[in-house]
């Protein structure tokens, strides 16, 4: 993995321990419709895209203002507790030290750079695509790395795009460079990969190893 020397990474679930929060707020919204849906269950929905929850249980349980209800408690990510997973911030310090840099390509919009500001790794990136950016096409696509490796000089052979979703790890074979699977009990998925670890200390070494 040092020799690669450009790093993109996903944002939910790899980065910041976001899925309480954002699971929780559509569980909310539902139970102020009378319907008792498990965290789990909406992970499992969200895990396409949380566009694609809130159509899902929408349809199903016949809630056409659910979007507003779940966007009502949504806004509260912006004050609620967050944090980046352990040792991210070392690992996103040590790629830089390594002479690489960080790229962030999340489904995600630009709700997330507050997020990343409060967790204190925003300035730790040179480029973020999210659902905003003209460059954007939702993942499993890999338009965006494409456009991420072309402009920084970036090839497949030294760029590497880490996730903890299938769908992470699939724009990443799309594109033909590396990947790298962050295994967590939130999403048991094994998709096949270069590298895989369960901690960020697990990448700290990888990075200092020959």
């Amino acid at each position: 993995m040092k020799d690669m020397t450009l790093f993109i990474w996903d944002f939910d679930g790899t980065l910041l321990d976001t899925y309480p929060n954002i699971t929780g707020y559509l569980r909310m919204a539902l139970l102020d419709c009378g319907y008792d849906v498990s965290q789990t269950e909406i992970l499992e929905k969200m895990l396409e895209t949380i566009p694609f929850a809130i159509r899902y249980y929408s349809d199903l349980y016949q809630i056409p203002d659910l979007k507003a209800r779940y966007d009502a408690y949504y806004v509260r990510e912006a004050t609620d507790p967050v944090s980046a997973f352990p040792k991210v911030k070392e690992v996103l310090l040590r790629v830089q030290k390594m002479g690489a840099a960080n790229y962030i390509f999340t489904n995600r919009g630009v709700s997330i750079y507050p997020l990343l500001e409060r967790a204190g790794i925003l300035n730790e990136f040179q480029e973020i695509v999210t659902s905003a950016d003209p460059n954007f096409v939702v993942k499993p696509a890999p338009d965006s790395i494409f456009y991420l490796m072309e402009k920084y000089g970036g090839t497949p052979e030294n760029t590497v795009m880490i996730g903890d979703r299938c769908c992470d790890l699939e724009s990443g074979y799309k594109a033909g460079c590396r990947t790298c699977h962050l295994l967590t009990e939130a999403v048991p998925q094994y998709p096949p990969c270069d590298w895989r670890i369960r901690n960020f200390e697990e990448m700290l070494k990888l990075l200092e190893s020959k």
